[in-house]
């Protein structure tokens, strides 16, 4: 008798401690899930960005540009349309502030309108560069942005941006600086983490995405916009690689500006 008690204590014993293990267990693969998720999660969802102020529309170099339509498509959430303004004012501005060097002789290179390049990149003025960067935050809540994008690359390691344009070469070679390790690895990680990689059927990790491809919504990768990719006559090439060069010579920009992440 004292035998059956005994054998029945011990398997009630067992069956309270296995079902406290497992919710231990699941409990745990609960929490490394979450944890997962929020790892991916918005670089700043911590800030409201949507109450971000941005001070003023107008551009600091010129009276006859401002930022009122690219305010307008962001805030209708225009994503693609929004892209192109960018780098049409981006590559405005840009001229006006070269030409202006070219004329007092600080310059010597003439920035063409119709296509923006990493030589107009090192051009765009600071003052624009943060109204551009912070319409985009307020208006995706802190989802795009070249902030966002910049915040990414921080991320990639020590003094990396620098790695990945090469500053101090003083080489105007500039498409060379990007084919070298390990700036290739870099930008080639940089690409994959903002949604600018595509993969082989093998899920191998594939060429830079044309721009017909990318992902013109909210729901887009981190960092996945803008692009800053204003090509040939005004109009983006839709079958054209993007130009991961320039991407990264206007996040370079926006570090010496000095601009807050």
């Amino acid at each position: 008798m004292w035998i059956l008690i005994l054998i029945v204590l011990a398997v009630v014993v067992y069956f309270v401690v296995s079902q406290a293990s497992s919710s231990n267990q699941a409990s745990k693969a609960s929490s490394r899930t979450q944890a997962s998720k929020a790892s991916t999660q918005n670089y700043t969802n911590q800030v409201d960005y949507s109450n971000l102020e941005v001070i003023s529309l107008d551009s600091s170099v010129s009276i006859h540009y401002n930022y009122t339509r690219l305010r307008d498509l962001l805030a209708e959430g225009k994503w693609k349309e929004a892209d192109e303004e960018t780098g049409k004012m981006m590559i405005r501005v840009s001229a006006v502030t070269a030409n202006k060097k070219l004329a007092s002789e600080e310059y010597d290179l003439v920035i063409s309108e119709s296509r923006f390049n990493p030589a107009a990149a090192e051009h765009v003025p600071c003052e624009d560069l943060c109204t551009i960067d912070r319409l985009w935050l307020k208006y995706s809540n802190g989802r795009f942005g070249f902030s966002v994008q910049r915040r990414i690359i921080s991320e990639l390691g020590e003094d990396e941006l620098s790695i990945l344009s090469d500053k101090t070469s003083g080489s105007r070679n500039y498409s060379s600086r990007f084919v070298q390790q390990p700036s290739c690895t870099l930008s080639h990680n940089f690409l994959k983490r903002i949604g600018w990689h595509t993969k082989f059927s093998d899920g191998s990790d594939g060429n830079t995405i044309d721009y017909n491809d990318l992902t013109f919504a909210i729901e887009a990768p981190y960092g996945h916009l803008p692009t800053a990719n204003y090509g040939e006559g005004g109009l983006y090439n839709p079958s054209k690689s993007l130009n991961q060069a320039v991407s990264l010579y206007v996040l370079n920009r926006f570090s010496i500006c000095g601009i807050a992440l």
